[in-house]
């Protein structure tokens, strides 16, 4: 689901990616715990409800089997096994349940069939797929993401350029020509994703673009990560005066953003620093 507006006078902070779409709404307590203990008997739970005939259980199957070990991600074969059939289930939310859950079992075979749900006409399914496709560098997923980073859903669009800019080591051209196309998306976090992921690649086309942010209402730290990756000496100028214009309570949220982007531009501008 998509992640609460911010008050509208500060941007959320970002000292750290956003988490996946998955993550923003925690799994019941119960359901955590069997997460944990993540052994034979919890899986055999998983694989009961991902059979039964209700449907609210067979989503919580899904749900079960998504983390089992948590970092020590046990059962990823099996559970896999089990949660691709539910992605022809024809409930709704067991499907946006079992993209969710593929998506943290991170398996390739799950690759072909959640790219047959791109064009689902639920949204909390496109946003599922995206959540399944990401961090896999193989062409298709990444070619199943240029797609649904097009996605008339915000949500959707915003995990699929997040996915395209920063979850995955591959550069190709199609890649980032999906990522420039974002550059003038109305969502500020998704042009800021682009302008990131833009800018750890060396990709010139996002210079106009950072300028940009930084000369206009600051939306949140992505113009300024970006910055700092590309660093240029004559953005030094745009980037403190973004800072003195900034709200109060936002000055120490995000100081260390700030302080980090003026630093490279300056650096940048030595000589021979390139």
């Amino acid at each position: 689901p998509p992640r609460p507006p911010p008050p509208p006078h500060r941007p959320p902070p970002r000292a750290a990616p956003p988490p996946p779409p998955y993550e923003t709404d925690p799994a019941p307590p119960e359901i955590s715990t069997l997460h944990f203990r993540g052994g034979r008997a919890e899986f055999d739970v998983g694989r009961h409800y991902v059979g039964s005939n209700d449907a609210k259980e067979r989503a919580a199957g899904a749900d079960i089997l998504s983390q089992l070990g948590w970092s020590e991600r046990t059962f990823v074969g099996e559970s896999v096994d089990l949660l691709i059939p539910l992605l022809r289930d024809p409930v709704v939310e067991v499907i946006r349940s079992a993209t969710v859950a593929l998506g943290h079992r991170n398996d390739p075979r799950a690759i072909s069939p959640l790219l047959a749900l791109i064009d689902h006409p639920d949204a909390g399914v496109r946003c599922g797929v995206v959540a399944g496709l990401s961090r896999h560098d193989v062409s298709e997923a990444i070619k199943g993401l240029v797609l649904l980073s097009k996605d008339p859903d915000d949500a959707t669009r915003d995990w699929a350029t997040f996915g395209l800019a920063s979850m995955t080591d591959m550069d190709t051209a199609e890649l980032r020509d999906a990522l420039v196309a974002r550059l003038t998306d109305l969502d500020p976090e998704i042009r800021g994703e682009a302008m990131v992921g833009l800018a750890s690649r060396g990709d010139e086309r996002v210079r106009p673009a950072i300028e940009k942010e930084l000369c206009g209402p600051f939306h949140g730290d992505w113009s300024l990560e970006a910055a700092e990756k590309f660093a240029c000496p004559e953005w030094v100028p745009l980037i403190e005066a973004q800072a003195k214009a900034l709200h109060p309570e936002d000055k120490d949220a995000f100081a260390a953003s700030f302080e980090s982007a003026l630093k490279a531009c300056r650096h940048a501008g030595l000589p021979g620093a390139h």
